[in-house]
């Protein structure tokens, strides 16, 4: 191989800027032992580079001339297990920090949950940890990190960790962990709740309002929602309050249901990606199959009203197997089963007490905008104006997203 010299004398020209998109990727595979190259380091080091929204922790800094028998070998993974965090900045910072803080996810906030993670090593072992910028390079809302598991914890008790919670507090970002295998990018199904999920209204408050009794049937559904009373027993309660109500309440509503923002998006996304999906509801069918419709899902089951024998008006009483937070954990089985899915591969996405049993079963369980004695259980929570955001937890940047919806 040659090289070209250039005078001393010439001006050197100015580096190219560093293009923001239009990336590819490489990858490289090692073949075999490779003699004679790299030597080993005779001064070591730590220190953290962040070039490019990424993080490249370097152990070694300067190397001595390799002896006649060395070899390179590939680093060991440290830790049993991979954890990747998706860090999403919320807006809402710690005052004590500086202006602007709470517009995105620092270098500074990204080193700091790197050395909290380092700490929670018991026994210790350095954690090679990297990082992504899914949004923006230059000031990313969210930002993915992987690391290794400390050893003395399971991750759900990492995902309550003291520390953690007081990270987050004080940076405004919440912290997603997931763990980080084939399964975290490749889900194949996902299921949804409903009321103030995939829409923002409580359909039974809704029809409540045709009757003027929106005040106790909220009251009911507020303590359902928080654990307080038995689910199905609440809607019992609720269901009865709407005796009289007229049988076409249902196309009435329709034209006031309001999806939330995102809910389309991420809809249409996982739709392009192969995904099956169902909404599972402690709702009404008569709605559950309409939101079905406009969002394309493949699935839809709720609770189903009995009517009155001349067709006109509810009876205040309901017919079938009643949704509750075990039957959609069930039906998140069952549809898995179905379609060949297994659970690791599976979201699940809600907002209430009823919907944790189903979180907790499927791959990935998400708490969105939930109640806080939710979000307390869930094992993970996303507070966020759009459902879109879910796209992040898969690993999927704004450009790709952009890509499928």
């Amino acid at each position: 191989m040659t090289a070209g010299l250039t005078p001393t004398s010439a001006a050197p020209e100015p580096a190219p800027a560093r293009p923001l998109i239009g990336r590819a990727n490489s990858s490289a595979f090692f073949k075999g032992q490779l003699k004679n190259i790299l030597g080993a380091p005779s001064q070591v080091g730590e220190k953290l580079v962040v070039e490019d929204g990424r993080t490249i922790r370097i152990t070694a800094t300067k190397y001595s001339i390799p002896p006649s028998d060395s070899v390179a070998v590939p680093l060991a993974t440290y830790g049993d297990k991979g954890l990747l965090a998706t860090l999403i900045q919320t807006g809402k910072a710690s005052e004590l920090l500086e202006p602007g803080a709470a517009n995105y996810v620092s270098d500074l906030a990204i080193f700091e949950f790197i050395g909290t993670m380092d700490q929670l090593m018991v026994p210790y072992i350095k954690s090679h940890a990297y990082h992504r910028a899914l949004d923006s390079v230059t000031d990313p809302r969210v930002v993915e990190i992987g690391f290794s598991m400390p050893q003395m914890l399971d991750l759900q008790d990492l995902r309550r960790h003291e520390d953690l919670w007081r990270f987050e507090e004080k940076w405004g970002i919440e912290v997603i962990l997931q763990t980080n295998d084939a399964f975290r990018r490749h889900k194949r199904l996902a299921v949804f709740d409903m009321d103030s999920t995939l829409i923002q209204q409580e359909v039974v408050d809704e029809i409540a309002r045709f009757v003027g009794k929106e005040a106790e049937v909220s009251a009911i559904t507020a303590r359902a929602m928080n654990g307080e009373i038995d689910f199905s027993e609440s809607l019992r309660q609720r269901v009865a309050l709407l005796k009289g109500v007229p049988a076409t309440v249902f196309e009435e509503l329709k034209s006031v249901i309001t999806f939330t923002p995102g809910a389309r998006e991420l809809c249409k996304a996982l739709k392009m990606l192969g995904y099956k999906m169902a909404v599972l509801s402690g709702g009404f069918i008569p709605l559950a199959n309409y939101v079905k419709e406009e969002l394309g899902l493949d699935y839809a089951y709720a609770n189903q009203l009995v009517v009155s024998a001349d067709g006109k008006e509810l009876t205040g009483e309901l017919t079938g197997e009643i949704v509750h937070a075990e039957r959609k954990e069930l039906l998140l089985q069952q549809i898995a089963a179905e379609n060949g899915v297994p659970l690791q591969q599976t979201i699940a996405i809600g907002d209430g007490a009823n919907d944790l049993k189903m979180m907790h079963r499927a791959g990935l369980g998400v708490a969105f905008n939930a109640k806080a004695i939710v979000q307390a259980e869930a094992p993970c929570r996303m507070n966020s104006n759009t459902l879109k955001d879910v796209l992040y937890l898969l690993g999927l940047t704004r450009e790709e997203q952009a890509q499928l919806c």
